[in-house]
C-alpha cells in the first residue's frame, strides 16, 4: 500500500458513528431549547398534538404523555374559551390572544397564546407559544387599582382632572361641564393651550414641553369667555397602562374671594381702629376747647355790656361771633366722637323726614340732579329728629357735590331689612346681625372714589372739596353710632358712590301724620333767631340789635344757606329778606310751609307789604326797609308772643 492510501475515506462504520454523535448533539440542543424557552410550545395538526416542550410541562404541571394527541385542549383550556380556540384553529387565524388556562391541579391562570401556521414535510403544522402572564396581569390589576385610587383622590381633592399626551387632551373628569361650559367632546382631542389665557399660555406650554411637575397657577377661559383662576398640580402618570401627564385643577375663585374678604376685613378693622383713635382725640380736644370757648364767649358778652366805645363793642361782638362759630365746629367734632348729647328721642318716620328735606334742599342740591325716591311707608326708628336730619342732609349734599354740576341721579331708598348681607361686616359703627333694621341707601352717579379716598372719607378734617372743613361725613359716624346703627360706603372711580345706613327699627306705633311739630317759643328756653339776608351790613345791624336783647343769632347770606340752617339749627324765628340773588324769600317761605314747618317768619323788604298779600297767611310779621332797632325787636317779640 502506498503513502497516498493512508488518507483513504473513513469506513462505513465510522460514518455511522459520526451521524449518531451529531444526532445526539442536536437532541441535546433541542432539549436545552425546550427547557430554556420562556414560552411553552405546542405542535399540532388540526388539534392533534404531536409534541410539546419542557416549558409547557412546567407551566401546566402535566406529563408529556398526558398532553399528546387530542387531550391537551380539554385538559388545559377553560371550557368558556374552548369555542374561541376551536374557531381560530379552524380558520387558521394567526396572532396573539389571551385565554384562561387550567393546570393539572385545577388552578387557573391567564395564558397568552401566539399562534403561527407552518409546514412540516407535506403536512400543515400549527405552532402555539404559551406564556403564563399571571405576574403581568397582577401588575396591570395593581396598576388599574392605583389609577382608580388616583382618580378618586383627584375627584375629591380637585375639581377637574385632565389627562394629556404632548399637550393634547386624552381624557377629562370632574366638574368641567358646569365650571367651564364645555362638553367632553369639545375638550378631548384639543390642545390644552386652546383653553389657556394668552398671558399664561407661554409658561404653560413650557411646562408641558419640559415635563415639569408640581403646582402652578394659570387662567382658564370658559366657553362664555370668563377668565377662571385655577391651581394645577401636574404629575407623570399612566392611563390604561400608557404614559400620560395628569393635571389636577382646583378652582381658585372661592380662595381668591376669601382672601379678598379677609383683606377687606383687615382694612375695615384698621380703618375702625384709626377712626376710633381719631374719635378719642377729637372728643378730648373738643371737650377741652369748649371749656376755653366758654370763657371767651362769657368774656365777650361781658365786654359788650361794659364797654361804651362803639368800636370796642364791635370788636367784642366779632370775638363772640368767632367763638360761636368755633363752638359749632367743636359740636361736630363731639358728634363724630359720639359724645354729643342727642337730646330727646322719639319715633321718627324716615320716609316722611326725607320728603320734608327734599323740599328744603331743592335749592342746595345740584340743579342737574334727578332725584329718585323709593321709600317704604312707616319705616320708624327711635332717635333724635334733629341729628337724623343732619345725617340725611350730609348724605344728600355729599351726593349732590359728587355730581360736580354734571347731569346725574341721586337715589334714596328706605326699606326694612331682617338679615343684613355680608357687606355690613365691613361697616363702621355698631355690630350688625339678624334683627329688625331700617336701611337707608343714598346713591349717586357721580365721580366716585378710589380706595385710598374711601378709606379716609369719614376722618375729621379730611375733604376732597375746595371748600369745607371735612366734618360733615365725620359727624355721620357719631350720629349713626349713637343710634345703635352702622354705616357703609361703597364706591369706585367713575361709577358713583352708595352710602348705606342701618338703624334699629322702632316697633311701636307710627306717629300721627301731621306737619312738623311747632317749635316752642318760650323766651326763657328758645332764643335762637335766623337772619337770611344777602347784605352783610344789614346782618351786622340785626345781629347787634338781637344779641343786645339776649338772643342767639345765626346768619345766612344766601337762600340756599338759609334752608340748610333752617333744617340744621331749628331756630325759633326767621328774619327773611324777600329779594336775594339765588333764591327769593318767597320761594324759601313756600318750601318751608310745603315741608310742614311752622317756624314764625318775619319778612323784610323795601317793597310795600301789599305786594305780598298773596302770601299773607304764610308769614307772621313784615318789616319795611328801612326799619329801626325798636321795630325789629317789637316784631320779634310779637311773633314769639303768638
Amino acid at each position: 500500500m502506498t503513502a497516498e492510501n493512508s488518507t483513504a475515506p473513513e469506513s462505513a462504520s465510522d460514518l455511522a458513528a459520526s451521524n449518531v454523535d451529531e444526532c445526539a448533539r442536536i437532541g441535546e440542543r433541542m432539549a436545552l431549547l425546550s427547557r430554556a424557552s420562556f414560552e411553552g410550545l405546542v405542535f399540532h395538526v388540526d388539534g392533534v398534538v404531536f409534541d410539546v416542550n419542557e416549558r409547557l410541562l412546567e407551566i401546566t404541571g402535566f406529563e408529556r404523555e398526558e398532553l399528546l394527541g387530542e387531550q391537551l385542549l380539554q385538559r388545559c383550556v377553560a371550557p368558556e374559551d374552548l369555542p374561541e380556540v376551536a374557531r381560530r384553529m379552524a380558520d387558521r387565524i394567526e396572532g396573539e390572544y389571551v385565554i384562561t388556562g387550567i393546570r393539572k391541579d385545577g388552578s387557573r391562570f391567564p395564558a397568552e397564546l401566539q399562534s403561527k401556521q407552518g409546514i412540516l414535510g407535506d403536512r400543515p403544522v400549527r405552532v402555539v407559544a404559551v406564556r403564563d402572564v399571571s405576574g403581568r396581569e397582577r401588575a396591570q390589576a395593581l396598576l388599574r387599582e392605583s389609577e382608580a385610587r388616583l382618580r378618586e383622590l383627584a375627584a375629591v381633592a380637585f375639581d377637574i382632572t385632565v389627562f394629556s399626551r404632548a399637550g393634547v387632551i386624552a381624557d377629562v373628569t370632574g366638574s368641567f361641564e358646569s365650571m367651564l361650559g364645555y362638553s367632553r367632546e369639545q375638550l378631548v382631542g384639543h390642545h390644552i393651550l386652546e383653553f389657556i389665557a394668552s398671558t399664561d399660555a407661554p409658561s404653560v406650554g413650557r411646562g408641558i414641553a419640559q415635563g415639569t411637575v408640581g403646582a402652578s397657577e394659570s387662567i382658564v377661559l370658559s366657553a362664555s369667555g370668563e377668565a377662571i383662576p385655577f391651581e394645577a398640580v401636574a404629575v407623570e402618570s399612566t392611563l390604561r397602562g400608557e404614559p400620560i401627564r395628569m393635571s389636577a385643577l382646583r378652582d381658585l375663585r372661592p380662595k381668591k374671594r376669601l382672601e379678598r374678604e379677609r383683606r377687606e376685613l383687615e382694612r375695615a378693622f384698621a380703618q375702625s381702629q384709626r377712626l376710633d383713635g381719631l374719635g378719642v382725640l377729637a372728643g378730648g380736644i373738643a371737650h377741652d376747647f369748649n371749656n376755653l370757648l366758654t370763657v371767651v364767649l362769657s368774656g365777650a358778652d361781658l365786654l359788650q355790656i361794659e364797654l361804651s366805645d362803639p368800636q370796642h363793642r364791635s370788636l367784642a361782638s366779632t370775638i363772640a361771633l368767632a367763638a360761636q362759630r368755633a363752638a359749632g365746629l367743636t359740636a361736630q367734632m363731639l358728634a363724630y366722637a359720639g359724645k354729643s348729647e342727642l337730646g330727646p328721642r322719639a319715633a321718627v318716620d324716615l320716609g316722611s323726614l326725607v320728603l320734608q328735606l327734599r323740599v328744603l334742599l331743592d335749592a342746595t342740591l345740584s340743579k342737574k340732579a334727578q332725584i329718585a325716591l323709593a321709600l317704604e311707608e312707616d319705616k320708624l326708628v327711635l332717635g333724635n329728629r334733629a341729628t337724623l336730619t343732619q345725617l340725611l342732609m350730609n348724605l344728600l349734599t355729599n351726593a349732590s357735590d359728587a355730581l360736580l354740576d354734571e347731569p346725574g341721579t341721586i337715589s334714596v331708598r328706605i326699606r326694612s331689612v331682617e338679615r343684613p348681607d355680608a357687606r355690613f361686616t365691613r361697616a363702621l359703627g355698631a355690630p350688625v346681625g339678624p334683627g329688625q333694621w331700617v336701611l337707608i341707601e343714598v346713591s349717586d352717579t357721580g365721580v366716585g372714589m378710589d380706595e385710598a379716598t374711601r378709606m379716609r372719607i369719614f376722618e375729621p378734617f379730611f375733604t376732597t372739596k375746595a371748600h369745607g372743613h371735612g366734618l360733615g361725613l365725620a359727624a355721620c359716624i357719631g350720629i349713626v353710632s349713637s343710634h345703635g346703627g352702622a354705616i357703609l360706603v361703597e364706591s369706585e372711580p367713575g361709577r358713583g358712590s352708595t352710602f348705606s345706613v342701618l338703624l334699629p327699627a322702632y316697633q311701636g306705633e307710627a306717629p300721627a301724620p301731621a306737619p312738623a311739630p311747632r317749635v316752642a317759643h318760650e323766651r326763657a328756653t328758645q332764643r335762637r333767631i335766623l337772619i337770611v339776608d344777602d347784605e352783610p351790613l344789614v346782618r351786622v345791624q340785626l345781629r347787634h340789635a338781637l344779641e343786645s336783647q339776649g338772643y342767639e343769632v345765626i346768619e345766612a347770606s344766601t337762600g340756599a344757606d338759609g334752608l340748610l340752617a333752617l333744617a340744621r339749627e331749628a331756630p325759633c324765628a326767621v328774619v327773611l329778606d324777600v329779594t336775594m340773588p339765588d333764591l327769593s324769600g318767597i320761594e324759601i317761605l313756600r318750601r318751608l310751609r310745603s315741608a310742614g314747618s311752622a317756624v314764625p317768619v318775619i319778612l323784610s323788604s323795601g317793597y310795600h307789604r301789599a305786594a305780598l298779600d298773596a302770601e299773607r297767611d304764610s308769614f307772621q310779621a313784615f318789616l319795611a326797609k328801612p326799619y329801626t332797632r325798636s321795630e325789629l325787636l317789637d316784631a320779634v317779640e310779637h311773633v314769639l308772643a303768638k
